[in-house]
């Protein structure tokens, strides 16, 4: 809180809170980006499926995720951070018209939403386990320990304790990742212990649309991401922005690698503890617990917290950014960048409390957090239609829109169709093209006076 207050004391605008001043370097969105991508499921999540399924289990995480940081410093940084946009909203809006804009503006509010509810799920999850209270109670002071240093720190705090966190979470997994082979006896030991079935990326009777869709949705739901695509917007300049994104998909991908390794490594060292090791989320807590003494413990606990805190900080403020550009402005289009900065933190106040209510009522951690990447998703015909020049005007990306909320709604979330991602993509697509070139009709004739 005090290092968020700190960063944040200059801002004077919604454009300092929200995307830093355009200061960031390139070392800063690359671990920036790293920090708010790796979050609770990274390391709780993806353990314990590689622990029960192999590497099939660290599809989404590292690889899928960090193909999608890949995409942003490929396709999207150095675009959209020429255009001097704060939010994906505003290039849509320059691109396809108001109408697009706003509708885009709820779609990255549902999916951040979404996102920040796994986060805070996942940190009352920890410290109800860690301590005598009730989940509830947990969420409500995990809510408020986040809004109190978003809301003071804007990006330029989160940046900076996002670098923190990043510390603190890799230094951590090293000293696990250590303990862990010595308790094998080596690396070689290790890799003798895992079942060679376990080193197979393929799921036993896996269809190919699953298979697909647990590769595309991380990753077009990374790469349209607001709060990924934040720390671009907040470079020095486009070039800064390219390699910062390309630093962050490397860090994400290589640390990544080290949660995976547990759930390779770890489930042979139960009976050589002497303890039984959990096979569900808990795989990973049981894991350091059996591993550590009571102060590792603590700093590990400490680290799994700062996973959590380096992404929801992050979600809270892309819903705070679409709010205040796309809605409070257009209320209030005259507004002083003083005002806009209360309504930017106002945003962010509410945006948390709605997330601690999605996740008072949330399934399991991977669940909120897919769900979040297949909402983002339906951003990602407009915005590559957009950046390819294909198209114009509002009816065009508002109907692939629409109609891809309504496919993935209906299929996905009322039908629960395997593949419905893949029908949605597929829809949205011939949408986007049936309207882009359906020809639109001719002004009619002025009359004469």
């Amino acid at each position: 809180m005090l290092i968020a207050a700190w960063a944040g004391r200059g801002a004077k605008s919604d454009a300092d809170y929200l995307v830093a001043g355009r200061s960031l370097g390139a070392g800063a969105v690359g671990m920036s980006l790293f920090a708010t991508w790796f979050a609770s499921e990274s390391l709780i999540a993806t353990s314990s499926e590689v622990a029960s399924s192999g590497l099939a289990g660290a599809r989404t995480e590292p690889f899928a995720y960090a193909l999608g940081i890949l995409a942003i410093a490929l396709f999207f940084a150095y675009r959209l951070r020429s255009g001097g946009y704060i939010t994906i909203a505003d290039f849509l809006r320059a691109r396809f018209g108001e109408g697009t804009e706003v509708l885009s503006a709820g779609v990255i509010a549902l999916s951040a939403t979404t996102w920040s509810a796994a986060q805070l799920y996942a940190f009352a999850t920890i410290i109800a386990a860690a301590s005598s209270l009730d989940f509830t109670t947990a969420l409500a002071g995990a809510t408020l320990l986040v809004l109190t240093y978003t809301m003071f720190g804007g990006l330029a705090g989160d940046v900076l304790t996002d670098i923190v966190q990043g510390v603190i979470i890799i230094a951590a997994m090293a000293i696990l990742a250590f303990l862990m082979l010595d308790a094998h006896g080596g690396l070689a030991a290790a890799v003798a212990s895992v079942p060679a079935e376990a080193w197979s990326f393929r799921s036993p009777g896996e269809s190919w649309t699953a298979w697909a869709e647990l590769w595309l949705v991380p990753i077009a739901g990374t790469m349209v991401s607001q709060e990924a695509l934040s720390r671009t917007l907040a470079a020095r300049s486009p070039e800064v922005a390219r390699r910062g994104a390309l630093a962050g998909a490397a860090i994400y991908l290589v640390v990544g690698l080290v949660p995976v390794s547990f759930g390779l490594f770890g489930p042979a060292l139960g009976p050589v503890l002497g303890v039984e090791l959990a096979s569900d989320e808990t795989f990973l807590p049981s894991l350091a617990h059996a591993l550590f003494p009571s102060w590792l413990h603590i700093m590990f606990t400490g680290a799994l917290l700062s996973a959590i805190l380096s992404s929801v900080d992050s979600a809270l403020l892309a819903v705070s950014a679409v709010a205040t550009e796309s809605g409070y402005r257009r209320f209030d289009p005259e507004a002083s960048p003083s005002r806009m900065l209360h309504a930017a933190r106002g945003s962010t106040l509410v945006a948390g409390v709605f997330a601690a209510l999605v996740a008072a009522s949330g399934d399991s951690l991977r669940d909120l957090v897919l769900d979040a990447g297949a909402i983002a998703a339906v951003l990602a015909v407009p915005i590559i239609m957009g950046l390819a020049g294909i198209g114009s005007g509002t009816r065009a990306a508002f109907g692939a829109i629409i109609v891809q909320v309504a496919v993935l709604g209906v299929l996905d979330w009322g039908m629960g169709i395997e593949g419905a991602f893949l029908w949605m993509l597929a829809a949205g697509i011939a949408t986007f093209a049936a309207l882009a070139l359906w020809p639109r009709p001719a002004p009619a004739p002025s009359g004469e006076a």
